[in-house]
């Protein structure tokens, strides 16, 4: 067991295992031993959603590199190869994770993790850059990314969509309104619910990839993972690489969910190996699938059109599976629209959890870490509510603003920009994360191992420092380039926070990441 700064500790619970967790005096805690592996990794998978990454990432990793490199018409044909490099970037990213985990479990997650190797500062700064990456995915993704998906396929189907300009906005409550509901009942429930979903997601997506793979034998080639497509330009490939890393967030969605996971030191850090393997293995076999599918002689077109056309995958299952075409279909939008739930609820889940964690240390206000009977921090769950209803509000009704007129673009836009301002924040995240796992082995006096404790940490900080340059030096166009200016502001409003907290209330950083299993 590894030591803290207070030594009193109360014996709380023994699982079967003759496990014994212990639990500090004078701090609240959740429920534990609730979650079982296959909770933790539907949690981290369903973060991920697959079936909108599947969707969105390969068709806007396909936009932006046609936009950005219009040298290289066919270049999309190397996405798989690009979402490759990004997997194991963010594999490497998620080693610090894997070894943190294996020591500390706590629903304060990553800052947890900081806190107790570079400092309370740093674990501040962390907790700051997890909770907004957490509300810009909740937003961004499991929001507007809904409605502006929504938007711009219903048309193509033949559907009229009423009041264009404002159906948006009672929609967007309602679904924010309804994830709260099901946050609010429990996470056992929604955990057991999207275990299920994303069963079913995997498997549908791994099986008709095959079939499209299959179907598609004569065009089968090994090229989309080259370099050739982007006349063997590796920048290319790394810059894209830097937008595609997104494609994997949500592996360390189980983090946060520790302290209610059932042996956590080894169900946490295997559910992050487990993630990684089904979500690599599900997401580019997809793309592989998609590109194989529509051709290299047509990569101009993936992911460039409008309406359907914007999303090659719903081209694809639209009409590459013959006389039954309709039936995978529906299928698949009917898993994405699910995506989308399950993401929000397990993004949403995560960032309470954090916030109860800042407050039960007497960072934030206590009422934050107030629980109901079920163990869900009921006021976390309507802070985290309110914020959304603003964050969504207000930035779709500035895109329209911005694009009067056009509706469908705003919206999509509008999920872009949040999406982008997300990534640097992120970023951060794991960089802190990465440059304290050594000192936190060294203050604990655990074994260390150069390649493995120093090396590893230290190339996935580099990429992801590189990350950030990239986006600033390429100019990206409007309006990618709001996300990535907007991002700057806020990295400097979060360490403003952070000084201002350090210097005038540095009291209230006492205990931070002082609670741990």
């Amino acid at each position: 067991m590894i030591k803290f700064k207070y030594e009193s500790y109360i014996k709380y619970y023994v699982t079967e295992e003759k496990n014994i967790s212990h639990v500090k005096e004078g701090y609240r805690h959740l429920k534990f031993n609730q979650l079982t592996l296959r909770h933790a990794v539907s949690q981290a998978i369903g973060l991920n959603a697959p079936g909108g990454t599947i969707v969105l990432y390969v068709a806007g990793t396909a936009a932006l590199l046609t936009f950005t490199f219009s040298g290289y018409p066919d270049g999309s044909f190397s996405i798989p190869l690009i979402l490759f490099m990004a997997l194991i970037v963010y594999s490497m990213m998620s080693y610090s994770s894997y070894e943190f985990s294996k020591y500390l479990s706590s629903s304060g997650g990553y800052y947890t993790f900081v806190a107790n190797g570079l400092g309370r500062s740093f674990g501040l700064t962390t907790a700051l850059s997890y909770i907004s990456y957490q509300i810009l995915s909740f937003t961004g993704f499991g929001i507007l990314g809904f409605v502006g998906f929504a938007y711009a396929i219903l048309p193509s189907l033949g559907i009229t969509i009423p009041y264009i300009n404002v159906l948006w906005i009672p929609v967007s409550v309602i679904f924010i309104l309804f994830v709260s509901v099901l946050i609010y009942k429990g996470i056992k429930p929604s955990l057991r619910y999207v275990s299920y979903a994303i069963f079913i997601e995997v498997l549908f997506f791994i099986g008709t990839s095959i079939y499209l793979i299959l179907s598609h034998a004569s065009s089968v080639t090994f090229t989309p993972f080259t370099a050739i497509p982007v006349g063997g330009n590796f920048i290319i490939l790394a810059a894209m690489m830097v937008y595609a890393i997104g494609t994997f967030v949500g592996v360390g969605g189980s983090i946060p969910i520790a302290e209610e996971t059932k042996n956590p030191k080894r169900n946490v850090p295997l559910s992050i190996i487990l993630s990684i393997l089904v979500l690599g293995v599900t997401i580019i076999l997809a793309s592989y699938s998609e590109v194989i599918s529509w051709g290299f002689s047509n990569m101009v077109n993936f992911g460039t059109g409008s309406g359907i056309g914007a999303y090659p995958v719903l081209s694809i299952y639209k009409n590459d599976f013959g006389a039954f075409s309709s039936i995978p279909f529906i299928i698949l939008l009917i898993i994405v629209i699910n995506s989308f739930f399950t993401a929000t609820v397990s993004l949403g889940t995560n960032a309470t959890r954090v916030l109860f964690s800042l407050s039960r240390e007497h960072v934030i206000p206590e009422r934050l870490s107030r629980t109901n009977t079920r163990g869900v921090p009921v006021y976390a769950v309507i802070f985290i509510t309110v914020l959304a209803l603003a964050i969504v509000l207000s930035t779709g009704l500035a895109f329209e603003y911005i694009y009067p007129g056009r509706p469908i673009d705003a919206l999509l836009y509008a999920s872009v920009f949040l999406l982008i301002l997300e990534s640097p924040i992120t970023y951060i995240v794991h960089i802190l994360t990465n440059t304290s796992l050594y000192f936190f082995l060294k203050k604990n006096n655990q074994k260390t191992h150069i390649v493995r404790h120093i090396i590893i940490p230290g190339i996935s900080s580099i990429t992801l420092i590189a990350a950030i340059a990239a986006a600033v030096y390429f100019d990206l166009s409007a309006p990618y380039i709001y996300g990535v200016y907007g991002s700057l502001l806020w990295v400097i409003a979060i360490f403003a926070i952070v000084i201002i907290m350090y210097t005038k209330y540095r009291k209230n950083l006492d205990n931070l990441g002082d609670f741990s299993l």
